[in-house]
């Protein structure tokens, strides 16, 4: 690199990191004071600018530094820290926590665990609140937080460090590893549907996925994890006697022992994942036998079996994931609708579809939003496929990867249509999240590969600059679909301290023969939170944990209607600002909010900021009890 270049490359990254400073400065200078219902709205603009132009500083200079140059390793880490900046926004603006459905829940559950009445053993997925106890136990913080920093900055944390050690695994193309952070940064497995960033067992373990087929390759190529670290060419790599037993041997290595301890975490951070990567394990252990019998010339039918690796993760699914009835529930449930025959294809679309046209959207703008990005790089994954199917791969070493990668995607699609057809909600969605793990990783080796060929046969660089520009066109829609927000007609999933306080404080003062009632549901996961989730579940029965008042019978305040007895009923700023502000009345009225203030036999009886609890009196003399 010349000294002109140095010095442009030397201006990118101190204006680089300048905005890095000034997105984390500003985003923690102007902390929640409410409930937010755009964390993207409420942030300062000054924070999005200085990550816009740390993530562009970042990738143009570990695109154009050499890969053993210094600036480039200094524009990796800025890339890495723009991702975590965007990622622990909530934690940077202070929020008090973040997820305002299962992820109270699974708070909850922590809470019990921290205080000694739960143990980790008695939970079908106690990995990510195992983790945020140890957090908050090592370093003293509350739990709440503690849990925001595991799923937040851990789990993205790991997604990020991961995906390009993959992508680097798998090809020696000049710029393998940035492009491979690049494509991760976009997260695109998280859909916000069925994915999120909030805490959700099933969405920490697939971003946890990518450290589990990491060491699977590394174990099927070597019988050491030197082939992570190796900078050695594909070409000599493919030859090197050290990357394979050469006789497919099962044999014990240190890699082996890594995933069968790795595979099984993803088992405890969620069972349901932990099937997925056995069906994953199972097709590329298929998928060498097949070679071997078949073509055993070819360099698959030479590599380590993965056989005894898939028994392995479905031994530990079977020793732990039978002994919770929610697990087999869930599968005899799924067995009974196929053998049923019961469909319900496109079901959860077709209802959100219904209630998008009706608030002027549509649902093609919302998967455009949604989706955008992982269809475009799924287009690239799939042309890397074709040519690998076709031949035109010549290196042997990502020949073979590429095949273990798209062999892992046919029991996951076979799956996710399998979940679209029967009656199984959204669940759909959770194999699309982990389909994208995959889809991520060769569409990555593909941008990484063209970007080498451009530049064989353009003027030197044209290629790295085409997938530069490819990449800040999709980074900015990745960014904004990354948390649930308005953009994607969602509120951010911001829980407010007066919630937690307010909802606390009236479980604590209730009248214990006074049932509670809220809007789209009871008030079940602060119930949840605040006695802990397995009590609130098995212990005792909370009066009206899941009841729910219709819209109708709100707006009109037609509440005897509704209970026929006295109630009380919690208002919070978010049920308010998501009703009105989002959904400008679709189901909730801004007139059913006001008459609570006007209607007899109505009182507020406990209010605080962004927190109201009414109590509704019954007006029926035999209901009530006068």
């Amino acid at each position: 690199m010349g000294t002109t270049n140095r010095r442009a490359v030397g201006v990118a990254l101190l204006l680089g990191y300048a905005g890095l400073l000034t997105a984390v400065v500003t985003a923690h200078g102007a902390p929640a004071t409410g409930y937010e219902l755009s964390i993207y709205a409420a942030t300062p603009t000054a924070t999005w600018v200085g990550l816009a132009v740390a993530a562009v500083a970042g990738l143009a200079v570990a695109l154009a530094a050499d890969r053993t140059d210094r600036y480039g390793s200094l524009g990796t880490l800025l890339l890495v820290c723009s991702g975590i900046v965007l990622t622990a926004m909530p934690v940077l603006r202070g929020y008090r926590f973040y997820g305002a459905g299962d992820s109270l829940s699974h708070l909850g559950w922590t809470r019990e665990i921290a205080a000694g009445v739960l143990s980790p053993t008695d939970l079908l997925y106690p990995g990510i609140h195992s983790l945020s106890v140890a957090v908050s136990t090592t370093t003293g913080v509350p739990l709440a937080r503690a849990m925001l920093y595991v799923v937040l900055v851990a789990f993205p944390l790991v997604f990020l460090l991961t995906v390009p050690l993959l992508v680097r695994l798998v090809t020696d193309a000049d710029r393998a590893y940035v492009i491979g952070l690049a494509a991760a940064l976009l997260f695109v497995p998280i859909n916000n549907i069925s994915v999120h960033p909030a805490a959700h067992p099933t969405s920490q373990a697939i971003l946890f996925l990518p450290v589990v087929v990491l060491l699977a390759l590394t174990y099927v190529f070597d019988a050491s994890t030197d082939a992570v670290a190796s900078a050695t060419p594909a070409d000599d790599r493919a030859s090197s006697p050290a990357m394979t037993d050469g006789s497919g041997r099962v044999g014990a290595t240190g890699a082996g022992a890594l995933l069968a301890v790795f595979s099984t975490a993803i088992v405890l951070i969620h069972p349901q994942q932990g099937l997925n990567v056995v069906l994953v394990f199972l097709a590329v252990s298929g998928l060498q036998l097949l070679y071997r019998w078949f073509d055993s010339g070819h360099r698959v039918a030479s590599h380590r079996w993965l056989g005894v690796q898939a028994a392995v993760v479905a031994g530990a699914f079977l020793l732990w994931a039978p002994r919770f009835d929610r697990a087999t529930g869930t599968f005899s449930y799924t067995l009974a609708s196929v053998l049923g025959g019961q469909t319900s294809a496109g079901t959860v679309v077709a209802a959100k579809s219904t209630s998008l046209t009706a608030l002027g959207g549509s649902i093609s703008a919302v998967f455009l939003r949604l989706f955008a990005v992982g269809l475009v790089l799924s287009l690239v994954a799939g042309a890397v496929l074709l040519a690998t199917m076709s031949g035109r791969v010549r290196d042997r070493w990502t020949d073979a990867s590429v095949r273990y990668l798209g062999v892992a995607l046919v029991p996951l699609a076979g799956v996710f249509v399998l979940m679209f057809a029967i009656s199984a909600g959204d669940q759909y969605f959770r194999y699309q999240g982990f389909i994208m793990v995959f889809v991520t990783v060769l569409a990555a080796l593909g941008l990484a590969v063209v970007a080498d060929k451009v530049d064989e046969v353009a003027p030197a660089g044209a290629g790295r600059v085409l997938v530069l520009v490819l990449l800040l066109v999709l980074a900015p829609v990745a960014a904004i679909g990354f948390h649930a927000s308005p953009y994607m007609y969602q509120p951010t999933s911001h829980v407010p301290d007066s919630q937690l306080r307010g909802y606390s404080a009236a479980f604590e003062h209730r009248e214990a023969d006074v049932e509670f009632t809220g809007l789209r549901g009871g008030p079940r996961r602060y119930v949840d939170y605040y006695y802990g989730t397995q009590y609130a579940r098995y212990g005792f029965e909370f009066p009206g944990y899941e009841d729910g008042i219709a819209g109708p019978r709100f707006d009109d305040a037609s509440y005897d209607a509704a209970f026929g007895e006295t109630r009380y009923l919690a208002i919070t700023q978010s049920s308010y600002q998501r009703e009105v502000q989002l959904y400008d009345g679709f189901r909730y009225s801004a007139a059913g909010f006001a008459r609570l203030e006007t209607v007899p036999d109505v009182n507020r009886v406990r209010t605080s900021d962004g927190f109201s609890l009414y109590y509704v009196r019954a007006t029926d003399p035999a209901e009530d009890g006068a």
